[in-house]
Order: C-alpha cells, then sequence, then structure tokens
C-alpha cells in the first residue's frame, strides 16, 4: 500500500501544533482526532486510500494535498480508530497562528532552504556510545559524514544496511558519525538486534540544534577543509557514495 508523503505528514511529526475540537458528523463516532503525541508514539501514516475530505465533507484526492497545503490555509485533522490507524483526515482553515507557525516549521524541515554550500561546519565535541572522545576540529583532513537518526524513525532504520556498506567501502580518510537524541541504553538495546556501523553518538540534542536538524533522517557531508558540501532530508545513500568517491578523488 503506498505511503503518503507530503510536507504536511512530516510536519505533524516533527512539529507540535494546537487544534480545536469540532464536530463532523460525517467522521464516524468510532473514529477520534488523534494527538500529535498519539501519532508520533504510534507512527501513524497516512496512505493513498485514506479518505480525505474538506470540512464540508466533500472527498479531496490525495494528489491535491501538496497544494492544499503549501501556501499554509488549511490544516489537516487526522481521525483514527482505537488501534490507532489513521482512518479519515479533513482540511480545515488554518487560524493565522497556526498558518504562522506551520510556514516556519516547513522552513525549518527543508534544511537546504539557507543552506549554501561551503558553510563552516560548527565544531562540536562530544563522546560516542563507548566513551571515546570525538572533536570534529581534530577531524579536518578527512572527509566526516553525519547520519542525524533515532531508532523509531523508519526511514532511518531502513537506509542502514545501505549506509553500512559505504562504510565497508570508503575506509581510508572517511570517517562516519551517527547523532541521535535518543538515549544511549535505548540504543545500545536497538543495536543488539541490528547492525548500523557508524561511529555512534547518543544523548546530544545539541549537535542537532547547531545543524539544525527537524528531519529525519539528515545526512550531512563535510569535506576535509571542515566545509559543509551537502546536507539532505530523506534517502540519498546513491548521492552520499557519489560525493565522497569524488571528494576523495580532489
Amino acid at each position: 500500500m503506498k505511503t503518503i508523503k507530503p510536507v504536511i505528514i512530516i510536519l505533524l511529526l516533527i512539529f507540535s501544533i494546537s487544534t480545536f475540537s469540532q464536530d463532523y458528523n460525517f467522521i464516524s463516532k468510532d473514529l477520534h482526532l488523534m494527538s500529535d503525541k498519539e501519532m508520533i508514539d504510534n507512527q501513524v501514516q497516512i496512505t493513498a486510500d485514506t479518505p480525505m475530505f474538506d470540512e464540508k465533507g466533500n472527498n479531496i484526492e490525495s494528489s491535491q494535498i501538496n497544494d492544499l497545503m503549501s501556501s499554509g490555509n488549511f490544516f489537516p485533522l487526522i481521525y483514527g480508530n482505537n488501534s490507532y490507524k489513521a482512518k479519515a483526515v479533513i482540511f480545515r482553515k488554518s487560524t493565522e497562528e497556526e498558518k504562522k507557525q506551520f510556514l516556519q516549521a516547513l522552513q525549518m524541515q527543508d534544511p537546504n532552504a539557507n543552506f549554501t554550500p561551503g558553510q563552516k561546519a560548527k565544531d562540536f565535541i562530544a563522546y560516542d556510545i563507548n566513551g571515546n572522545k570525538i572533536e570534529l576540529s581534530k577531524l579536518k583532513g578527512k572527509i566526516v559524514v553525519l547520519n542525524f537518526w533515532f531508532p523509531q524513525c523508519k526511514p532511518c532504520v531502513k537506509e542502514m544496511p545501505e549506509l553500512n556498506k559505504l562504510t565497508k567501502k570508503y575506509t581510508k580518510n572517511v570517517v562516519f558519525i551517527s547523532v541521535t537524541f535518543e538515549k544511549k541504553q535505548v540504543v545500545k538495546s536497538f543495536l543488539s538486534t541490528r547492525d548500523f556501523n557508524y561511529t555512534q553518538i547518543t544523548d546530544n540534542e545539541s549537535i542537532l540544534s547547531d545543524y539544525h536538524v527537524s528531519a529525519f533522517p539528515t545526512h550531512i557531508i563535510i569535506d576535509k577543509n571542515g566545509e559543509i558540501i551537502m546536507n539532505k532530508v530523506g534517502d540519498f545513500v546513491k548521492e552520499l557514495d557519489e560525493k565522497i568517491g569524488l571528494l576523495l578523488n580532489q
């Protein structure tokens, strides 16, 4: 079943915007308006066959979602059943405050909105999951590949086998580092059943903040001079591979 991945669905999972309750007689009484916490905790997804309506109950095609949401004029209310499965979406008019917050979140979602290749990477000092000190400034002269993720992020987990291939392919002058806000013990438990061959930094929200990361997975490449030359959200393993190869040949 095809999952819809427009900006609205991503933003709902990373940015909490208040909603107000209203009865819609065309929505089954067995369904309830799901909160942002329910959405995140249950990894709720919207599929192409999820019924979508305007406030009057008129059907909306999934192909119209991006057009509806790009202006910030409409806000989605997601109704689910007792198993926390999305069963209906209503697009209502946004309040001015919601529109303002939504557009701000949309800008945050795009790491390239204010990104120009060649920006200096902000230095950081952190400790990996084994207690080893990592200082970015000490890695100058090497290519540094950063991956921002968390264990409940399905796209993050899905790409790990391909990322592991990169760590085996590039064993010299490339450092692969993953960063997550998640607790060390949670990550250790996750890694006990899966391989993720990046150096793991856990419990760290400051690096996410410094690099303006608000969506996952985010991939950043820092060249030998400490400049950021790639900053993208999503599945870009092939591009990672190509850019690393080019940088090593320079």
